[in-house]
């Protein structure tokens, strides 16, 4: 009689603060006297209420849509689990043993997190009751939007019955071929159906917002398949595209059938459902094919970051079963480019400036640089400046109508001689850019000394010595500074005292260069700045000063038989190479071992203990007309000594277990990081959110396994509940990362179960009471009763061991029925849980 429940989910809307409204639908047998008027709806805090139905429709082929309202204020953030159970399916569903037994269970989950804002569930257009035919392709779609404009991702999940559990002996349909949801746009597709019947499946149905799952719904449908030789239409449409913000979108959908006389062609989603300039898309029906348009006049309220889904639906009238097709269109609304872009220099820094964006919604503007032009134009649907092609994000503009923006060199130089160029991105609240500006480009003017060389001579402690070297400017003004004389100023800053103090002067154009001497080479960086100066109405005049060159330093990091070089350098010219030397002790002299275009470099198969020396020289330049090339310039030279300071690799393992003894096997890539190994250790937590423990350790014959995998067993495991890992340490104490961490549950092994009659007659069969083989379980609180409620016996033993006696009046206990109410506290993943077990034991003794 309470056989009645097929389908339904349950969706929410945020009203304000900690408080939602819900809606529970649900699709029920129509000549069913289990009616429900009311249903229990548990909140997930601890608290449920009755909620009545606000609406019943009876459909066609004896089905009813029950819809139940109501608002829920939470007591805190948090996440929620809100529920409904009701007894029972109906009867004869074909992927659910015994169905008319197995209550319906629903579930949608909340995460009400202040910091991610307030939240409303998915909206579900499409009823969860469909028809499919037998040898055909069945597909469906939930019609799901998120009028929040969350990301959506969909899975199939085992349905649900008593206490949310899963439903015992629950299979998939059976399926010629496949049987699968696509995880972006929901669309099922079950290709194809082989038995005739009603079948029950779950979908899952997940929100994000910034990466982070916010929410879930699950919903429970049912699919009656029937024999029938219809096939279902097809539509013909356009695939995913995108449209700028103030245009219109318009494009044509076809719906074909080959043996159907009437189709009908409909649309859903968020563009048709929005308040502000929806979409619309007219119905259409007859004779195939048919068409309508869908037609959307955008603005830039419909920007955001997640597509537009846009679902349409066209179903047959074949003659058994209407059957239908679905087909998903993604629509990007995306910001126009931002415009009126213009960049001027003015002495050594560069302004910018453009138009107020076509949006006012937009936060604001990124601003982006780079060095010479990337005349690109931005591929079709492309929003923002992606990293390849080549500029750097050098500042944040807050604001719609903060329009400008001062290039002073700070996040990336501006030097002399040099083009730059610059684009423009507008950024929304929610993460959406706009496309990207055309591209503008200014030019800082070469009218400074162009700093050639700073080379290292020597290193020393204290008598290094520095070679500075710089050309005229190529572009003096020679109308405002005539000459005929001129004074170059050398100034000097360290890696230890940034600022610039003077150190020396010439007094001739000709004379460009300066040997700088007693300083630490070996220990600091130094920079360079020279000024250009000029007697002008016989006062001292200051023209224009040089960008800023160091040079070149090096550091060594050790590692196991090798050293690994890196430098750096802030130069105004441009080096693509550097060319490594080792010093060699036998000829006492420097070799080049080696060429790079990065700044780094791994010397490797050398001799631990053993010191080595280097530098590099750099090779670059200007790629100015009238300037030198190449510029090559020394580093420091720089010692060190390899050792042994790498940990062993982190092999790849495969943990398993058969609930008594856990098996882990691990393999390296090659011979040689076996053999590195001196000790592997076993680490085990009981929890996720414990931490781990060493439980276990042992010396390597890993060298034995190569090129096989190496095992090893962990016996007397007992509690197997919790998760393993390996590692390893070599001889010199370097202790490698965990491997990949493997958990099990505790419903990974053998239940624990009891028998429900033994035979304490001494003919040592079944004499003592004690559990079915079990494992995880280290600890009950059982008390065994007699039929008058009197206890007889109490362990904290899991294996019981009751032999009949009374524990407390030491005398055997009669036949009969004993009553045992059992607390087995078992470990799980996420901490110790209580299962009680509740049941009765026949003592059966016999003749004695």
């Amino acid at each position: 009689m309470a056989t009645h429940q097929r389908a339904g989910e349950i969706t929410y809307s945020h009203i304000s603060g900690l408080t939602y409204k819900f809606r529970i639908i649900t699709y029920t047998y129509t000549p069913s006297s289990a009616d429900r008027p009311a249903i229990e709806v548990f909140w997930g805090d601890g608290s449920s209420a009755i909620i009545d139905r606000i609406g019943k429709t009876n459909l066609a082929n004896n089905i009813s849509l029950n819809e139940y309202v109501a608002e829920h204020t939470f007591p805190s953030a948090g996440n929620f689990s809100i529920t409904f159970e009701d007894p029972n399916r109906n009867a004869g569903i074909v992927n659910i043993p015994n169905s008319v037994n197995i209550p319906f269970f629903i579930e949608t989950v909340i995460n009400i997190n202040p910091f991610l804002g307030g939240n409303s569930s998915p909206v579900l257009l499409n009823p969860p009751i469909d028809n499919g035919c037998t040898q055909v392709p069945y597909y469906h779609n939930p019609g799901a939007y998120d009028p929040d404009g969350d990301s959506l991702s969909y899975s199939l999940i085992t349905c649900r019955g008593f206490e949310g559990e899963d439903v015992p002996g629950y299979s998939m349909p059976t399926t010629s071929n496949i049987f699968e949801i696509d995880p972006i746009t929901g669309e099922l597709t079950w290709d194809s159906p082989i038995t005739a019947g009603e079948y029950n499946i779950a979908i899952l149905i997940k929100e994000w917002r910034s990466g982070i799952m916010i929410g879930s719904v699950v919903r429970d449908m049912q699919i009656t398949i029937a024999p029938c030789d219809n096939v279902p239409p097809e539509i013909i449409t356009i695939t995913d595209t995108c449209v700028i913000a103030g245009d219109t979108l318009s494009f044509e959908v076809i719906a074909t059938d080959a043996n159907s006389s009437l189709v009908s062609l409909s649309a859903s989603g968020l563009p048709m459902n929005l308040s502000h300039k929806p979409a619309t898309f007219h119905r259409a029906s007859g004779t195939p094919p048919i068409f309508s348009f869908f037609i959307w006049d955008t603005d830039c309220k419909h920007v955001r970051t997640t597509p537009y889904s846009v679902l349409f639906k066209a179903q047959d009238n074949g003659p058994q079963v209407n059957l239908t097709s679905y087909k998903t269109v993604t629509i990007r609304v995306i910001a126009p480019a931002p415009e009126g872009l213009v960049a001027t220099p003015i002495a050594n820094i560069i302004e910018l400036e453009w138009d107020q964006h076509f949006c006012s919604e937009i936060k604001g503007y990124y601003i982006y640089k780079r060095r010479n032009s990337n005349p690109f134009v931005p591929e079709y649907c492309e929003t923002g400046l992606a990293p390849e092609r080549g500029y750097q994000l050098i500042g944040t503009n807050e604001g719609h109508g903060n329009t400008t923006f001062t290039d002073d060199g700070t996040v990336m130089p501006l030097y002399h001689g040099n083009e730059y160029c610059y684009r423009i991105v507008a950024f929304f609240a929610d993460g959406s850019e706009s496309i990207v500006s055309e591209e503008v480009c200014a030019y800082i003017k070469n009218d400074a000394p162009l700093i050639t060389h700073v080379d290292v001579e020597s290193t020393s402690a204290g008598e290094g010595a520095v070679w500075v070297r710089w050309t005229n400017p190529p572009e003096l003004d020679t109308v405002i500074f005539p000459g005929p004389y001129f004074e170059y100023h050398i100034f000097r800053a360290t890696s230890e005292n940034p600022s610039y103090e003077m150190i020396g002067s010439t007094t001739s154009l000709q004379d460009t260069s300066y040997q700088d001497f007693l300083l630490n080479t070996q220990e600091l960086t130094y920079y360079y700045k020279v000024e250009l100066w000029t007697l002008l109405n016989d006062s001292l005049v200051f023209i224009e000063c040089s960008d800023a060159a160091s040079s070149v330093f090096i550091d060594i990091a050790s590692r196991d038989r090798a050293l690994t070089l890196s430098w750096s350098e802030n130069v105004p010219w441009n080096n693509e190479h550097y060319f490594i030397y080792r010093y060699n002790a036998e000829t006492e002299q420097f070799d080049s071992i080696a060429m790079t275009s990065l700044r780094s470099y791994t010397d490797r198969e050398l001799e631990n203990g053993q010191e080595y020396c280097y530098y590099i020289i750099s090779e670059g330049a200007y790629y100015l007309p009238d300037t030198l090339f190449p510029l090559l310039n020394r580093s420091q030279i720089r010692c060190a000594v390899p050792y042994d300071n790498t940990p062993p690799d982190v092999p790849t393992v495969t943990i398993t277990t058969d609930c008594e003894v856990v098996e882990i096997e691990w393999v390296f890539p090659d011979e040689e990081s076996y053999a590195d190994v001196k000790t592997y250790y076993i680490h085990y937590k009981p929890t996720y959110n414990t931490d781990f423990a060493i439980v276990d350790s042992f010396s390597n014959d890993g060298s034995l396994c190569y090129p096989y995998p190496c095992y090893h067993t962990i016996y007397n495991a007992g509690v197997i509940t919790g998760c393993f890992a390996l590692s390893a340490i070599d001889s010199n104490g370097n202790h490698s990362a965990l491997t990949e961490v493997t958990c099990f549950e505790y419903d990974r092994c053998l239940q624990y179960r009891l028998p429900n009659v033994f035979t304490p007659n001494d003919d040592n069969v079944n004499d003592i009471y004690i559990p079915f083989p079990y494992a995880n379980v280290q600890k009950i609180d059982m008390v065994i009763y007699d039929r008058w409620g009197l206890a007889v016996f109490k362990t904290t033993d899991p294996d019981i061991n009751w032999d009949g006696i009374n524990q407390f009046t030491k005398r055997k206990s009669p036949d009969g029925p004993y009553y045992y109410v059992c607390d087995v506290f078992v470990p799980t993943l996420a901490g110790e849980t209580i299962i009680q077990l509740v049941g009765s034991i026949t003592l059966l003794r016999g003749k004695q």
